[in-house]
């Protein structure tokens, strides 16, 4: 369960930073909200907390709790109003499958259980972008040290708009592990699964707008991939086509990303987007309701056939002197290795 929960929450908390330089009035009793509709099939994921005591000078006043038992809808402009279902921890989803239409216009309601109400303003769902040449080529060189994979992608930008672009981008690494030696004959060995995929946090998402270059190619950054192991790697990216004002909000967190922390984070990122309390206007609601067009697609780099011999031999003598497979801790099942950060166990989650 926990491990699921985890899946659930990378989208949640790969993009947020902490942020000090919004002026808030009052962030005692305020309210810090993320979540996001777009035209790919749900459930999409919200999170709602409420601070009850903050002091910017010192950490230890921070006091934040998660926000349960309220009513979360999401409106269109045609009236249409869709539920959404708590499931713990001040995190609620929409319906298996619902997915926003492009060019509808889309609000969040938040009532709580004490009866403050929260709205967005109504944000358009403006078409998805296209993602073009998403591909990777293998450098070789004398050290593995210096072997890489280099990604490449770019979105194709549509002309005589004014365009603005948000990219997450989430790695899936797998490993392996070490399997215990077998029991002694007659006993049957026990089953033993040494395969499972890692995600680590990647927290820094990449800002892009057709400012200047309209119509034309927008390529994307990639880190390299390294050629230490010759388990698959799997680049996720997900493009957004987003309003002027979602993405001044995380440009504006994106300016002070090397403070650290994030939106539920001690302390909380203190900017405001498009949400606030209608009927107590004293109440700060920070975060954002994110509508945008978005395309996902990931990329599985297949480092073992990319090896030729010689380079394999090198990069299983490179993998065995670092113990990259950590021989001294053995299990039956890889998804019980504590000792790997990140560990979602046997499978991906869902595209």
């Amino acid at each position: 369960m926990k491990k699921i929960l985890f899946v659930i929450l990378l989208g949640l908390i790969s993009c947020e930073t902490e942020i000090t330089n919004y002026k808030a009035k009052n962030l005692n009793n305020s309210f810090v909200i993320y979540g996001e509709i777009t035209n790919l099939p749900g459930p999409h994921a919200f999170r709602i907390n409420y601070l009850i005591d903050y002091d910017p000078y010192d950490i230890t006043k921070y006091i934040g709790k998660p926000v349960d038992g309220a009513e979360v809808e999401v409106i269109d402009k045609d009236g249409k109003t869709v539920a959404l279902e708590a499931f713990g921890q001040g995190l609620y989803k929409t319906p298996m499958g619902f997915k926003g239409v492009v060019n509808q216009f889309y609000q969040l309601s938040v009532k709580t259980v004490e009866g403050y109400s929260i709205q967005s303003d109504f944000q358009e769902l403006l078409p998805p972008p296209e993602l073009k040449g998403f591909d990777y080529t293998f450098v070789n060189a004398e050290k593995v040290e210096d072997m890489y994979f280099d990604v490449k992608a770019s979105i194709i930008d549509k002309k005589g708009t004014k365009d603005f672009y948000f990219v997450k981008k989430q790695d899936f690494i797998e490993f392996i592990t070490t399997c215990p030696e077998p029991p002694p004959p007659p006993a049957s060995p026990p089953a033993c699964y040494s395969k499972c995929w890692q995600a680590p946090l990647n927290t820094q998402p990449e800002l892009l707008s057709d400012f200047l270059v309209d119509g034309q190619e927008l390529p994307l950054t990639f880190p390299r991939i390294n050629a230490f192991d010759f388990t698959k790697w799997v680049v996720q990216v997900e493009a957004y086509n987003v309003s002027k004002e979602i993405s001044e909000y995380w440009k504006r967190q994106e300016e002070q990303r090397t403070i650290g922390g994030g939106l539920f984070d001690k302390i909380p990122a203190q900017i405001g987007g498009n949400l606030s309390c209608t009927n107590e206007p004293n109440i700060e609601v920070l975060g954002i309701f994110v509508v945008a067009g978005k395309t996902k697609k990931r990329l599985e780099i297949d480092r073992f056939k990319s090896f030729d011999q010689a380079t394999l031999a090198k990069v299983q003598t490179y993998l065995n002197f670092n113990d990259l497979r950590n021989k001294e801790l053995k299990v039956y099942n890889c998804d019980q290795a504590g000792w790997v950060d990140y560990n979602i166990g046997f499978s991906l989650p869902p595209e």
